[in-house]
């Protein structure tokens, strides 16, 4: 709210807070974003009872202010058994900016840069080329039954749902040929984030990968491999290693979030490509290193995850207001991802753009280039860990489906585009489906 407005002004700049629960929001909030910035930087929900922040400075600074906003919803020292309410079980994301955060970080946070992700490529390479495999024989078959003159394909329900998840179940170590229950799980596990009856089927999801995973664990722990449960389970920091608990709970994480947000990312770079800018498209499959641009302008323009969550640890001043201490604060990063007074034309899609970092994302974020960086993995504490696995997966697969299609189009000239999740299923925004047609030689 700006000062010395009028009543009358105010009225006509005020925003209902039930607008974030309509379709309209879940198909477009990107007009409510902007009127947050311009007239309610700070804005006072109280139907949903929190602050929401939507300038890119702002979002910034509370990343890198762990004094003032914390992460977690409950204190460590607090009676709450951690883990008991979440679909994931316990897991790095409950335990805010404390000990046993930076603890569990700290075990896991270097198997997934470096070397070490290095190592796992081949399993990236292979998914990606036996789901390509698939694709093109699917292909061969309908064009030889007369059923089509070109290959077609539903990506997203036969490649971007599928491939991120077989991927790390590889990288696991876990047996190949439960991989559609994986599949499964992880779908369930992610509906399981709302509310109702996807909350109660997620809880039931969750138990059943604890029991599956727990003689998996239990011979890692005896006979270690080179997979990544058994990195996780023999990791040390200070002579401590996670609990089984621990270790269950990561896991589920690393199915089901690490796994949506990879699969919706690749998802939404196809469809930036095959209906906003197919002139842009154009140069990326003559020059497949530019993937590596549409990434980072997705993640900017139009990310999987539109939000993040803390709270306030003291009251806190900020445009004029007063936030109590442990105040719910909503951080809309796609909100300042479109920020006018950082991004030039951010409504645009453009993988040229000039104002944004390219490239591999910085914790700091802040770049030598001095270009500001998108908000999609977050800053500082609590920068994503599975940033340079995202980026990789998503790129290397881009590029896979590019030289295995010959001439992607879009096989319907209309879309309804990207999409929020219905508003009691958990879930991230990507289009519903998306069907490319091909060229087979």
């Amino acid at each position: 709210m700006k000062a010395g407005q009028t009543a009358a002004e105010r009225l006509k700049t005020a925003i209902d807070p039930r607008e974030f629960d309509t379709p309209e929001f879940r198909r477009d909030p990107f007009p409510l974003y902007k009127r947050l910035r311009d007239h309610r930087p700070i804005f006072r929900d109280g139907f949903h009872g929190r602050w929401a922040l939507s300038r890119y400075d702002d979002i910034v600074a509370v990343f890198q202010d762990n004094e003032r906003y914390d992460r977690a919803l409950y204190r460590p020292e607090g009676p709450y058994k951690f883990g008991e309410r979440s679909v994931f079980g316990p897991n790095i994301l409950e335990y805010g900016n404390g000990e046993r955060h930076r603890w569990m970080r700290n075990i896991v946070a270097d198997q997934f840069v470096g070397n070490r992700l290095q190592a796992f490529l081949p399993y990236i390479e292979m998914i990606a080329r036996e789901l390509l495999d698939k694709i093109s024989q699917k292909a061969a078959d309908d064009i030889a039954k007369g059923f089509s003159d070109s290959g077609e394909v539903e990506l997203v329900s036969e490649f971007t749902s599928q491939f991120p998840v077989r991927v790390i179940s590889n990288m696991l170590g876990l047996p190949r040929h439960d991989e559609d229950t994986f599949v499964d799980w992880y779908q369930r596990l992610i509906a399981g984030m709302g509310s109702g009856q996807y909350y109660v089927d997620g809880i039931h999801a969750r138990d059943e990968i604890w029991d599956y995973l727990e003689p998996i664990i239990e011979e890692r722990m005896e006979d270690p491999g080179e997979d990544l449960v058994s990195r996780i389970v023999t990791a040390e920091l200070n002579g401590k290693r996670m609990n089984v608990g621990e270790v269950k709970g990561f896991v589920a994480l690393l199915l089901a979030a690490g796994g949506d947000t990879t699969d919706k990312a690749i998802a939404n770079m196809w469809y930036h490509m095959l209906y906003t800018r197919p002139d842009q498209f154009d140069e990326v499959q003559a020059d497949h290193s530019l993937w590596t641009n549409v990434f980072t302008e997705m993640m900017r323009y139009d990310p999987v995850v539109h939000v993040q969550g803390r709270r306030t640890t003291c009251e806190i001043e900020i445009y004029d207001e007063v936030l109590p201490e442990r105040s719910p604060v909503t951080l809309y990063l796609a909100a300042g991802n479109r920020d006018e007074r950082v991004f030039k034309n951010p409504d645009t899609y453009d993988i040229f753009r000039e104002d944004l970092h390219m490239g591999r994302e910085l914790r700091s974020g802040r770049y030598p280039d001095g270009r500001a960086g998108h908000l999609g993995f977050g800053m500082g504490q609590h920068f994503c860990m599975g940033y340079a696995m995202a980026r990789q997966e998503a790129i290397i697969a881009s590029t896979r489906l590019c030289e295995a299609m010959k001439n992607p189009r879009p096989k319907f000239p209309n879309h309804e585009g990207i999409t929020g999740p219905s508003i009691n299923e958990g879930g991230f925004r990507a289009p519903r489906e998306l069907w490319v047609q091909f060229d087979v030689a």
